[in-house]
């Protein structure tokens, strides 16, 4: 009867309120029977693909489900319809840290060993071993949501700036931009905060839901005292759109990975960009930097172009041809070229 309820009132919203899309709460406490059913009569109904679905893949606490049911969550992924999206906490703890230690940095600011969780996360963990989904079309990808520290919080908890959260610290936006690179060159459902664009702060605050409006609202003024952090996230939103390596959801997507290579606070690779969108580049290298230190990375033989570099997300726009057989990856910093 409950999961009758939950099917009638999702149909109800998405007829009389025409919502296209639909977030579960601890979607975890739900069974995959349940939401398959949900996607399958949203699919006859309004047209396959047509409505969205995604949930947080875990629970809470236990479920009183019927014996033989499966929870929606991580470890049942693979008995989800393959466009039932989840939050993917992996990408999230290994870019920024892990969400309940405030200290425990990410790979983008200082923690280590982490290159392969990295390389998981490019291609959305399909043929993980720790979590497995089908495709990227399982997976939401992000670094920061309502819930725990704000993506900036949590770089201030562990890199310690002066100022704290108001910090003016040109390391921390580097940092910052390290890791808006890395969200936005992952396969996957890309997601964001609210204002994550211009370093929204909760002042440390990891649940706010009750706390006041000055610490809830969205400070526009963030919005332009951080002026480069937001054209940063807009140069990387708009080429997104034009790489097909990044923005395949299919089951086939992981074998777009040619070519990857990790070194302590190094990590690069190469994916097949091949498409109707494909902007001329057949193929596309990304590196990320997490080290203080300049990289060389030697490039395959091609003509490369600059897309993005660690300060300007619009590269693309002028696709400047890069000189050389090798190109420097500065500290702290991110890099995507493409080939022709």
């Amino acid at each position: 009867m409950c999961g009758k309820y939950i099917l009638e009132s999702v149909l109800y919203w998405a007829e009389e309120y025409h919502v296209d899309g639909f977030r579960f709460d601890l979607m975890g406490l739900l069974d995959t029977d349940l939401m398959n059913r949900i996607q399958r009569t949203l699919d006859e109904k309004f047209g396959e693909g047509e409505k969205l679905i995604y949930g947080e893949p875990w629970s809470a606490r236990e479920s009183n489900m019927e014996p033989g049911s499966y929870p929606a969550n991580k470890a049942n992924i693979r008995r989800l319809d393959s466009r039932i999206g989840v939050f993917c906490d992996c990408t999230r703890d290994a870019v920024k840290g892990h969400v309940f230690y405030r200290k425990e940095p990410g790979f983008v600011n200082g923690g280590e060993g982490l290159e392969e969780d990295i390389l998981h996360a490019v291609t959305a963990w399909c043929g993980g071993e720790e979590f497995s989904p089908k495709a990227p079309s399982q997976v939401i990808t992000y670094v920061s949501a309502h819930d725990n520290l704000t993506l900036w919080d949590k770089l201030v908890d562990t890199l310690e700036p002066e100022g704290g959260y108001h910090t003016e610290s040109q390391k921390l936006r580097r940092v910052y931009r390290l890791a808006a690179a890395i969200c936005m060159t992952c396969q996957g459902h890309l997601f964001m905060l609210s204002g994550e664009e211009f370093g929204r702060t909760k002042e440390g605050i990891e649940d706010s839901y009750c706390s006041p409006l000055s610490i809830n609202r969205l400070d526009w003024e963030r919005a332009y005292e951080n002026a480069d952090l937001v054209e940063y996230y807009r140069g990387l939103i708009a080429l997104r759109k034009r790489l097909p390596g990044l923005c395949d959801k299919s089951e086939q997507a992981v074998k777009r990975m040619l070519w990857q290579e990790k070194k302590k606070g190094f990590v690069s690779f190469r994916l097949d960009n091949r498409g109707e969108i494909a902007e001329n580049f057949r193929e596309i290298l990304v590196a990320y930097n997490s080290t203080e230190e300049d990289v060389m990375l030697e490039l395959p033989a091609g003509e490369w172009h600059w897309l993005v570099n660690g300060a300007d997300s619009h590269c693309w726009e002028q696709q400047e041809p890069v000189s050389g057989t090798s190109v420097c990856v500065k500290g702290i910093s991110a890099i995507v070229l493409g080939r022709v």
